[in-house]
This record gives structure tokens, sequence and C-alpha cells, in this order.
């Protein structure tokens, strides 16, 4: 039986699955409110926005009091989630409890190990990373809370999603920035991990009515879901893909496999993107293919083709150009203490530090 709910509709979280998802149910008329929880993401457009603390009880409790659903849709740099996710995922846990309100969580499929086999709900949280442990500890705490009869609630499991806005691992996305603008450019785009092997990648769209059905449809309580996407792709194809839309001379460059973990070791220290992808390396360097018949079988599937969605994420980017970026070597020597930044050791660090990205 599906339940349609017109009410009010609070979404946790302003990065591209949350907008995407403010920005779709909108459109089916009802009426949103978006709670950012960080400074990773942007407003909403035509969209109530509401500040506030997301750990404080009164204030969540003011926002989600007569609320059809709760969306959770959290994102931030990698290294932060234990420290950002669990009193927001607790609080609101204890409102939703409260007000008796649906409560939906959105998160990543980073907690499943490495396997060559398409990865299902049953496959088992292996990955051993903090990252990894967080996000699974966030969407058992919902399940558990729902089977006990505090809440009723659901997790939907995306993979990695790539679209508007989505430009790096604090959005979700190890598939953004790093591919897109440099199409855009016309210089040369550089592929992490093995490039050959098919990935399951979301578009933010795909993901956001994927949430909405689990929102509407009361069997989906009590249980995590991997949500739709598009056919299995490599990186490499999607990459060319980019390259041929944009109408671009850029060129599609790999890491060499017996370089890979020595070289995102190095950069690790001169670039954050690099460092965040380090969790989900098991999925970088072999097929990883994230199953979703349960989700389909139930409820039915509707998702964007690849070159869609390459489409509309072109636009996104080419209306959103590039930020300035400090040099490498700047950036290296921000690192240092302050006595040290002034030192020959410094500038030896820096130029050293250069001449490593130029490799």
């Amino acid at each position: 039986m599906i339940v349609v709910a017109r009410g009010r509709h609070v979404v946790f979280g302003t990065g591209p699955v949350g907008v995407a998802l403010a920005r779709l149910l909108r459109g089916t008329g009802r009426s949103v409110v978006a709670v950012p929880v960080n400074e990773y993401g942007s407003d909403p457009v035509d969209t109530d926005v509401v500040r506030g603390d997301p750990t404080d009880y009164e204030f969540v409790s003011r926002i989600c009091e007569g609320a059809e659903v709760v969306y959770l849709c959290l994102n931030g740099p990698p290294a932060e989630w234990h420290l950002q996710f669990p009193p927001v995922v607790d609080n609101v846990i204890k409102v939703t409890a409260a007000v008796g309100t649906r409560l939906i969580l959105w998160d990543l499929a980073h907690m499943y190990g490495p396997t060559y086999a398409p990865v299902s709900e049953s496959t088992p949280n292996t990955a051993r990373s903090d990252p990894a442990r967080v996000l699974s500890q966030q969407a058992d705490k919902v399940i558990d809370a729902t089977w006990t009869g505090k809440i009723d609630g659901a997790v939907g499991r995306s993979a990695d999603v790539f679209g508007p806005g989505a430009i790096n691992p604090e959005f979700g996305s190890s598939f953004g920035d790093r591919v897109f603008w440099p199409a855009i450019d016309g210089t040369e785009l550089t592929l992490v991990g093995d490039v050959h092997s098919p990935r399951s990648l979301a578009f933010v769209d795909d993901v956001a009515n994927g949430l909405i059905i689990l929102g509407e449809m009361l069997e989906s309580s009590g249980h995590i879901w991997h949500l739709p996407c598009a056919a299995p792709i490599t990186p490499f194809e999607l990459a060319s893909m980019v390259v041929g839309q944009a109408r671009s001379s850029a060129e599609v460059g790999t890491t060499p496999r017996h370089l890979r973990g020595c070289a995102l070791m190095q950069l690790k220290i001169l670039r954050a993107d690099i460092e965040e992808v380090q969790h989900e390396l098991h999925a970088l360097d072999k097929p990883f293919v994230l199953e979703h018949s349960r989700f389909t079988t139930a409820f039915g599937e509707t998702v964007t083709p690849h070159n869609e969605a390459i489409r509309t994420t072109l636009a996104w980017y080419n209306a959103h150009p590039r930020p300035i970026e400090v040099p490498v070597a700047d950036r290296l020597i921000e690192r240092l203490p302050q006595v040290a930044r002034t030192s020959r050791l410094a500038r030896r660090l820096g130029s050293g530090a250069l001449g490593l990205a130029k490799s």
C-alpha cells in the first residue's frame, strides 16, 4: 500500500542529495524545510531553510513537530564523520520517537569490504576503516530503534554519487571535480583505481527519488534498502562519455596499478580529496556493483540514463567554474608549524612537493 505524504517534510543536510531531495519533494506539492547540519552544502532554492543546532533537542523538536517524514542526508569530510554524525543521528532519533514522525536515513555503501560479487543488503559489513564503521553504526541505530518500536524508520543506501554539487568525497562522490571540470577545461583528467572494472554510480536525483519512495512506503520500515541506479559502468567509460558530451580535447589518464597505493600515500599530504578517498580503496581497485533488486521488486525502478545524468551534471559544472586553487607547495607549507614556514626546510619541502605533484 502506498501512503502519499503531502504534508511538511524536513530534510537535515544540504549537500547534493539533500538539495536534490528538497527540490523533488517540492515538485510533488509537498512543503519542505531544510536544515543545514554543517558548512558543507548550499541552501536549496525556493525552500524554507532553518538554521540551528541539529544536536539540540528543543530546536529539532520544533522543526519536526507535525512533519510527515524526516530525512537525514548527512555529508562532510569522511575523517570528521565520527564527530559529526552520531550526535545528530542520536538526537533526531529521540525527537522522531517523541513526535511520531517517520525517519529515513541516507548513507553510502562504504561499509562493505572487498568483494568481486555484486553487493546486496545481506553482504557482511567487513570494511575496517573508521568512516565505514561510522556509517554502519548510524544505520544500525535507525534499524534497531524501529525494530524495538521506538520509531518508524528505514535506511536508503546508495553507491557513490555524482551530479550537481557532488564535487568531492565530502559530498559522497569520488567521481566529481576531478572529472567534470578537467573535461570542461580541456585538461587531462586522472582516474584512481582500476578504471576498467564496472562500478555502480548513483545520480543524485535517483538517490533522492529512492528516499522519497522509502518515505512513502510503509513496507520499507525497519530495513536497509539499496537505492536503484543506472547499470554498472567502468570509470573509463563514464569519463569518456563526459569528455564526449563536453566536446573536449581532454585526455583520460589513469594511475598504473603498481603505483596506486604508493601514489595515494604520497599525495594524501597534498590533496585533501585523495586523503578522503582512502577509506574506499577496496571499491576502487576492483568491480563494485551494488545490487538493488530487493528495492526494484518491492517498489519498482525508475533511474536516469548515464548520458542524461552526465548532461545535467555538465550543465551544473559549466555554471559553477572551478575555484582558483592555491599552489600545491603553498598548501603543503601551510600545514607546517608557524615557526617552520619561513625556514630553509620549508622552501626545500615546497619545491619537492611541487615536483611530486607534477610527476
